[in-house]
């Protein structure tokens, strides 16, 4: 019996997707997954032609945590920090289940599309565990004090809770639907300009002086302006046509 390929990697046009192929074990994160998943993902940034990246799961389930006889911490954290880290925007498109170490991967994403059915949580306190390497992640898309509660009862919620505390992009019944209309808006972006977008976003600029902020922002966006991307821009919107990314 031939051995199942832990990672499902295809290209479509501009878009590279990325299927947790596990469906025995749910999905669970192993280290031959999460490893052929940051390699994926590395590589990816040498293709200047790619847009976007989606990350989804085979089978009943999106992604049950992980694999507790196959996992590292060390491994996840470095997994979540290549995705966050990742230049092009990353998309979750989740499905049946997604606790635990799922939870940190599609909150490593830029935008969580979960089918209406999806059901979310935290179950590591129910194991005598804590959700420690997963909680920076999720921390930036869920309130301190709902995560108390989630972390503390382990108990699931539903898309319409995820959705109240501003974890998803948006729910979909016809995946294909939801997905492609948020890679259109993606497309009508300049690429450049969303990864300094990212790049900024994830940066500790607030932190610094505001005479060093206001130096930093203005020198930025000189940067961007005076770019050939940049000029493209401006020139398409004073030409009233479209810039020559989005056609």
């Amino acid at each position: 019996m031939a051995e199942t390929i832990p990672l499902i990697v295809e290209r479509e046009g501009s878009i590279l997707t990325l299927r947790l192929n596990n469906a025995e074990k749910k999905n669970a994160l192993n280290s031959e997954m999460m490893g052929a998943m940051m390699a994926s993902i590395s590589e990816s940034q040498k293709f200047s032609e790619l847009r976007a990246i989606v990350i989804r799961g085979e089978g009943s389930v999106f992604c049950s945590g992980a694999d507790l006889n196959e996992w590292e911490p060390g491994q996840l954290q470095e997994l979540l920090k290549e995705i966050t880290d990742c230049s092009l925007p990353t998309i979750a498109l989740v499905h049946g289940s997604c606790l635990g170490g799922g939870m940190g991967l599609i909150c490593a994403c830029d935008f969580i599309l979960a089918h209406e059915d999806t059901k979310f949580g935290f179950p590591e306190v129910r194991i005598g565990m804590i959700p420690a390497v997963i909680f920076p992640y999720v921390s930036r898309k869920i309130g301190s004090g709902k995560l108390k509660e989630f972390f503390l009862t382990g108990n699931r919620f539903g898309v319409d809770i995820a959705e109240k505390l501003g974890l998803l992009y948006g729910k979909y019944n016809e995946e294909e639907a939801a997905l492609n209309k948020l890679i259109f808006s993606l497309k009508r972006g300049g690429l450049e300009a969303q990864k300094q977008i990212k790049k900024l976003l994830d940066s500790n600029i607030l932190s610094k002086s505001r005479e060093d902020l206001d130096l930093e922002l203005a020198n930025l966006i000189n940067l961007i302006k005076e770019g050939k991307e940049g000029q493209e821009g401006i020139s398409s919107f004073l030409q009233k046509r479209k810039p020559n990314w989005d056609r």
